[in-house]
């Protein structure tokens, strides 16, 4: 077993964080970190706007998630709808068009339930079927909503956008990495940094200004394991007001795929979960994988300037063979979100 030395590692299992809310809300704690490992970052001067965000770089992650979409085959993208309360370009909704918003979201619950100081206050979650031109399933769009009472300028100074800072003079972490086919490890979350030699075999430059890149590992319901590296960034981040709306995107990072992953790689791919002939748990062969991804908003409550909603959209492409064709995403989802939504409401609170 290796260890591996990595700035801004946390633990995979028991730290939830706001990007794990970004990929899904139910699924996978996704701390990255804003630097290779063993590479030293220098102190940041005092960071202009562009600088801080993506919004002036040519490629535009959220913009291009709102306009062209997100791949999931080589035929079919989904193009996500833009954030309700703040535009792509960081503009706060005008009030009118907020509350409306607000109270389409908070639908039978009302706005008063909808926007309460609770842990167990209503979540709003859609999710829709995502189908190829034949009228097959092969995703799953899903859009959730609810409101926490922490304003944005608490969140931002909170743990659960540590991923999104880049702070070098935190100190570094140690962390194991098990053997990844171990029987034990394969349902478990895990992230970590990728190491230079990984960067530099896929040709890949981290801009480490507001993006991260991780290495995962996430299990879906005990059949399907997905592993790969995604990208995160910081679409709408103000360094000159605290309390402006937040945009962060988040992407398995097509720049390492591959049409034949190799299982010792970290090219993006899935393998099934199956037993072996002693019952005991293992991974079937690697497939190539892509279409993952969204963003979160985070806004402040009309009229409430100390509560925050906080909006999330993303896809999740669905072979076929996840599950031979049983919708069963869809019947856990609803369950498994309000869970991860109570635990970040319970860890914004401490």
């Amino acid at each position: 077993m290796n260890l591996l030395r990595c700035g801004a590692v946390s633990d995979p299992v028991s730290h939830v964080t706001l990007p794990a809310i970004l990929l899904a809300t139910f699924l996978v704690s996704f701390p990255v970190a804003h630097r290779a490992c063993g590479e030293q970052t220098a102190a940041p001067e005092a960071a202009s706007a562009d600088a801080a965000d993506e919004r002036s770089s040519q490629e535009n992650l959220l913009r291009k998630m709102t306009t062209e979409g997100i791949e999931l085959t080589n035929d079919k993208s989904f193009v996500l709808p833009e954030p309700s309360f703040v535009s792509v370009t960081g503009e706060p909704a005008d009030s009118p068009s907020a509350m409306k918003a607000l109270e389409t979201l908070a639908g039978r619950h009302g706005v008063s339930r909808f926007t309460r100081d609770s842990v167990v206050a209503p979540i709003s979650v859609q999710t829709d079927s995502i189908k190829n031109d034949e009228g097959d399933r092969i995703g799953h769009f899903i859009d959730v909503a609810f409101v926490v009472h922490q304003s944005i300028a608490e969140i931002r100074k909170s743990e659960a956008l540590e991923d999104f800072k880049s702070d070098p003079d935190s100190p570094e972490k140690t962390i194991e990495l098990s053997d990844q086919d171990n029987p034990e490890e394969l349902e478990k979350n895990k992230t970590r940094s990728l190491t230079k030699q990984e960067l530099a075999d896929f040709n890949v430059t981290l801009d480490g200004q507001y993006e991260a890149l991780g290495y995962l590992q996430m299990p879906l319901l005990s059949k399907v394991v997905v592993r790969g590296v995604a990208r995160a960034r910081r679409s709408i981040w103000s360094t000159d007001d605290e309390t402006a709306p937040i945009i962060l995107t988040w992407l398995l990072d097509s720049r390492f795929g591959s049409p034949t992953p190799d299982p010792e790689s970290i090219s993006n791919q899935w393998r099934a979960i199956e037993r072996n002939s002693v019952g005991e748990k293992e991974l079937g062969p690697p497939h190539p994988y892509a279409g993952m991804g969204g963003y979160v908003a985070i806004t402040p409550v009309p009229g409430q300037e100390q509560a925050s909603i906080i909006q999330l959209r993303f896809v999740l492409h669905e072979p076929h063979d996840w599950f031979d064709g049983r919708n069963l995403l869809r019947s856990k989802l609803p369950i498994l979100i309000q869970d991860r939504v109570r635990n970040l409401r319970r860890e914004l609170q401490d």
